[in-house]
């Protein structure tokens, strides 16, 4: 997977701006030199560390000199133009802390696309053009953050100064789970926060993620805990999340969309909003949800159980 990462790097339309790729190896595999090996045309440096889930990206900030840094995991790639459009955008928005995208999931380079990371970043902005950049401050984000997380690790160019200093806020919570959403946060207190709402880059999913190694309840409860600190941020902001997102599923500008948006909110995060009465009333109880909702109480507990075991058979 390494490879493909290399590979997405050194085709990129901005090359000529690559002042060095820190390849950093934390999963004790050496193999990873050799392949780094193979693009001697790219300027690499080789660290390899004790396995850590929270230090691994702190020591790779610390080696950064360079003005602006981009983060990609070694099972993802980018768009040719990724860097090209992020450094762009950083220029026409001097008061911006990041660049973030919008991204594909897919199982692998030769699979099909299962799915498109942009609903709730499209949401919060207000539903823009596609073409357009959405520019999200800290009311925005905080909202798209109740969802999920915005955007992924592998899609972000930021400030090198103000990407150390946000990570190590995150780097506070202790959280080894869900601290993109966390970092888009943190960020953002520094400067608004640009999405290219046009994936630019493939996000792939396997069995050997890091998080595949959580339980269903252990990651539920780290999302829970995530989603409780988003809460108080929209609170302290003067979000009423609720009503927030009962207005924005009104102001659809695509009627057959609104059953869909709902799909912004992962579902480990939906019984925090219940207890804390956060949950959009409209979105939750539009027909087709009502309908599903009447079809889950008719059926045993057990065999919801087995769709979902088979769903994630399915998966991996």
């Amino acid at each position: 997977m390494l490879r493909d990462a290399l590979e997405s790097v050194r085709r990129q339309s901005a090359r000529a701006a690559i002042a060095e790729v820190i390849v950093s190896e934390n999963c004790s595999n050496a193999e990873s030199k050799s392949v780094c090996g193979e693009f001697a045309d790219l300027p690499i440096v080789y660290l390899y560390q004790e396995p850590s889930a929270f230090l691994h990206l702190k020591v790779i900030l610390e080696r950064v000199r360079s003005p602006l840094v981009a983060i990609l995991h070694d099972d993802d790639w980018w768009e040719c133009h990724h860097l090209a459009n992020g450094l762009s955008h950083l220029r026409l928005h001097p008061d911006a802390s990041a660049y973030w995208t919008t991204s594909f999931f897919v199982y692998d380079k030769r699979s099909w696309i299962i799915g498109c990371w942009n609903i709730s970043v499209w949401m919060v902005a207000g539903f823009p053009a596609l073409t357009d950049l959405a520019k999200l401050d800290a009311k925005k984000a905080a909202l798209a953050c109740v969802c999920n997380a915005p955007a992924h690790y592998s899609t972000l160019i930021a400030r090198t100064d103000v990407l150390v200093e946000s990570y190590n806020e995150v780097l506070r919570t202790k959280s080894p789970l869900d601290s993109d959403r966390m970092l888009f946060l943190a960020l953002v207190k520094r400067g608004p926060a640009l999405v290219n709402l046009v994936p630019q880059v493939f996000i792939r999913r396997h069995a050997a993620q890091e998080q595949e190694k959580f339980s269903s309840t252990a990651s539920t409860e780290h999302m829970e805990t995530t989603t409780r600190s988003v809460l108080a941020i929209c609170r302290e902001l003067g979000l009423d999340v609720a009503q927030e997102f009962n207005r924005l599923y009104d102001e659809c500008p695509v009627p057959e969309f609104r059953d869909r948006l709902i799909e912004a909110f992962d579902p480990r995060v939906l019984n925090e909003l219940r207890r804390q009465n956060a949950l959009p009333f409209k979105l939750l109880h539009s027909p087709t949800r009502k309908a599903k909702w009447l079809l889950q109480q008719a059926c045993p507990p057990f065999l919801w159980r087995g769709a979902r075991e088979l769903r994630r058979i399915a998966g991996k």
